[in-house]
């Protein structure tokens, strides 16, 4: 048996036509990097973590997205589950789980609206419940969401709030903030100042309309109008 019982691999610069290729895949703090060989039975990636390490893994045992960190961030998740403050039934430690989760899991529901598009967890709360709640502990209360104030920018205590639901569903995607004649402001708050439907809006946006034109009242006759 070889040293610390790692796999003797067959080295190749590129994976068996068979092997899927996950360059790219996060798992929590993870990310599969390079095809690194394989055994004969399994196919190994290099696997890089968000601190720096570089370890070894099964393919196979990646696509499960059961490890979340090359073991830096174990201790601290179970501590924090367990002993933080008492705090792990708290709904605060929730919106925190999920908030990472969301980010960093492929596998989650929301991925998409999330991970997939860029959105990120600062570094300070990843890995400790202890630093989120120091930082939004103090302005929190029962009921209120966890708010991204700029939505194209990741989760960070210069950029999150707690605010009723109400006000969250205003801060979504659809209600993003855009350029408009009468300055930056979000989708709704355009469509209630200009009379203009949020969907048009939206499509102008989307089709590279000039700024100055945002605010013209639709012609059903132009191209530019939507169906």
């Amino acid at each position: 048996m070889n040293s610390g019982n790692r796999p003797v691999l067959c080295v190749k610069t590129k994976p068996h036509h068979r092997s899927r290729d996950i360059t790219g895949l996060r798992s929590g703090m993870l990310v599969a990097k390079s095809y690194a060989g394989s055994d004969g039975h399994k196919s190994y990636w290099l696997v890089s973590c968000d601190c720096g390490e570089t370890i070894t893994m099964a393919a196979s045992e990646f696509r499960k997205m059961k490890q979340k960190s090359c073991g830096c961030s174990r201790g601290a998740a179970i501590s924090a589950a367990r002993t933080t403050h008492g705090m792990s039934r708290h709904p605060a430690f929730a919106v925190w789980r999920s908030m990472i989760d969301r980010c960093g899991l492929p596998t989650h529901q929301a991925w998409a609206n999330y991970g997939a598009r860029g959105i990120t967890v600062c570094e300070h709360w990843r890995g400790s419940f202890d630093a989120f709640w120091a930082d939004m502990g103090p302005t929190y209360s029962k009921g209120l969401a966890l708010d991204r104030i700029d939505n194209d920018q990741g989760y960070s205590k210069q950029n999150c709030r707690w605010v009723s639901y109400q006000t969250q569903a205003r801060n979504t995607r659809s209600n993003r903030r855009i350029d408009t004649p009468r300055g930056r402001m979000l989708v709704c708050e355009a469509a209630e100042l200009s009379g203009i439907g949020q969907t048009t809006l939206q499509y102008r946006v989307d089709h590279n309309w000039p700024t100055a034109r945002l605010f013209e009242k639709p012609d059903f006759t132009n191209r530019f109008s939507t169906s």
